[in-house]
């Protein structure tokens, strides 16, 4: 199976969002992760300082890549180190389990080599000395999300999405935020999308979009501070 994956994304009105989510839930399952109506991702992204991955980003680069650590409903057991690939539209990651005291390290630049490392956390430390690559920006969203077996099929919808510059309590949900206002379909699968999950969701007349959340929150945060 090919590793990389289709990702296409569009921009939905509040209507959207209500059909195509009623029309998804009628033949289509959730995420088995997924215990409610929906959950909510976190996102800790990495730039370093010459900001490198949003310029890649903001410039079109048709290869590039970035650092994330992520975790599901403000849980701290389960961590992940995740580096994101994208070529010529096609996305990929790689990922690796880490604990909570890996991520206070990392979050106040303490963290060391260890032997005893996945090769992708050694990475990410060796470019936190060389590169001074830091935390840039917290990124926070509910999501609704439904699979299909045939063609690897993932469609999510993305919603509340929120940001803020501070790291000192990211596990609470109470947090200061700040929000944007963009309601986000992302449908991504490995070989092909069947045709008549298209008919069901009706993407013809979806505007399909080049969105970054990274970019967007940045450029948000940017005019904001």
């Amino acid at each position: 199976m090919n590793n990389y994956r289709e990702e296409i994304k569009y921009s939905l009105t509040d209507n959207d969002f209500n059909i195509i989510n009623y029309n998804l839930k009628t033949f289509l399952k959730k995420d088995s992760y997924c215990k409610n109506d929906y959950y909510t991702i976190s996102s800790i992204y990495f730039d370093d300082y010459n900001k490198t991955s949003y310029y890649q980003v903001k410039n079109g680069i048709s290869e590039r890549w970035k650092y994330r650590i992520r975790f599901y409903d403000y849980d701290d057991s389960y961590i992940r180190l995740e580096k994101k690939y994208k070529i010529n539209g096609l996305t990929n990651k790689k990922s690796v389990r880490i604990t909570k005291e890996t991520l206070s390290s990392i979050l106040d630049n303490s963290i060391k080599f260890d032997k005893n490392f996945e090769p992708l956390l050694n990475e990410f430390i060796l470019k936190m000395k060389t590169d001074l690559l830091r935390p840039i920006i917290l990124i926070e969203y509910d999501r609704i999300p439904y699979v299909y077996k045939l063609g690897n099929v993932r469609i999510t919808l993305d919603f509340n999405i929120r940001y803020t510059n501070k790291f000192n309590d990211i596990f609470n949900k109470d947090k200061r935020v700040y929000y944007l206002v963009n309601k986000i379909l992302e449908v991504k699968y490995n070989e092909f999308m069947p045709d008549y999950i298209k008919n069901k969701i009706e993407l013809k007349h979806l505007e399909q979009i080049s969105f970054s959340k990274f970019n967007e929150s940045l450029d948000n945060m940017f005019r904001r501070f």
